[in-house]
């Protein structure tokens, strides 16, 4: 049986230096690494998953470097 969804790990935060693993669909993944931009790959994932997803930062660590968003 196919997947339909595929890891991708993220570069490592740049506050933690921790990686992640996050599932994206295999549309998504196929759409990003086409370089479409993450914000039409992905349009359904928050902000701060699609943040992870491209930077590696996690959500935790960007708000407590720069405090929570408005």
């Amino acid at each position: 049986m196919e997947t339909t969804t595929v890891p991708h790990v993220t570069a490592r935060c740049m506050f933690c230096q921790q990686t992640s693993i996050v599932e994206l669909s295999r549309l998504e993944a196929e759409l990003w690494k086409q370089g479409t931009p993450i914000q039409d790959a992905m349009p359904d994932r928050p902000a701060d998953e699609r943040e992870l997803i491209r930077s590696g930062i996690h959500p935790q660590c960007w708000t407590e470097a720069f405090g929570a968003a408005d």
